[in-house]
């Protein structure tokens, strides 16, 4: 019980900070490949059904701002390697929609429409079987496209570019459930005009824990809740083909 909280307090002490220009919403796909974790096997495709929602502050030209925003996408998950040496390389591609939000704390609060996103990543999981734990560092790149309006302005556009390296520790459980937890550093931007163009996050890195699920030999789930830094949800179901 006192590992998890101790390797999040590591990743806390050794990721920077400082602000950087990241900021607008990651498809919440968490780390790829994660729930073949549980199994024990890997399949050639796997496809899944994530809804999250991310909470940061972004520094913006004409101030900073607070970003409430959720999303659901479909992510495809493909191992091309399977029964080779390097068979838990996952490759993903990720489409879908952002659900709305706002931005709060500039001169007014503006309302994020419904949108369009898209990204790609790539992992690969070291360990993980049979007793082993697993080390699984992963990448991704995204981008999201939506308006925001206020009482008195009409839409402008409302674009974010994403990319993030993270790293996942974890250990399967009973063969049913492997927990982990995870770190991840980032950088893009936002952009939005009447914010005074483009923006910048007040955190370059967010931290948290989850799990995912074996529920059937074709069926999985996994959650994730990142805490520390940026704070970001993710509840996913998913589908071995």
């Amino acid at each position: 019980m006192r590992l998890g909280p101790a390797c999040l307090l590591a990743l806390a002490l050794v990721l920077p900070g400082r602000p950087a220009k990241a900021c607008g919403l990651t498809p919440p796909i968490g780390p790829s490949g994660l729930p073949t974790a549980c199994r024990g096997d890997t399949p050639r495709v796997h496809a899944g059904l994530s809804v999250g929602g991310t909470s940061t502050r972004i520094d913006f030209p004409a101030g900073t701002a607070r970003l409430l925003q959720g999303a659901t996408v479909v992510a495809v998950d493909v191992n091309p390697f399977v029964e080779t040496a390097i068979e838990p390389l996952t490759l993903t591609l990720v489409g879908g929609a952002s659900l709305g939000g706002r931005l709060t704390g500039l001169a007014e609060r503006w309302h994020i429409d419904p949108g369009v996103l898209v990204g790609a990543g790539v992992a690969y999981r070291f360990g993980g079987r049979g007793s082993w734990p697993f080390l699984q560092p992963s990448a991704s790149l995204s981008v999201s496209f939506a308006s925001a309006d206020s009482a008195t302005t009409g839409a402008r556009s409302f674009r974010a570019l994403d990319w993030r390296l993270g790293a996942a520790i974890g250990k399967t459980i009973g063969g049913f459930a492997a927990p982990f937890v995870v770190g991840r550093w980032f950088g893009g931007g936002t952009d939005f005009a009447p914010a005074g163009g483009h923006g910048s996050d007040h955190y370059r890195w967010h931290a948290g824990a989850g799990s995912a699920f074996a529920i059937s030999p074709r069926v999985d789930a996994v959650v994730e809740l990142a805490f520390l830094g940026e704070r970001r949800g993710t509840v996913g179901v998913g589908y071995a083909f």
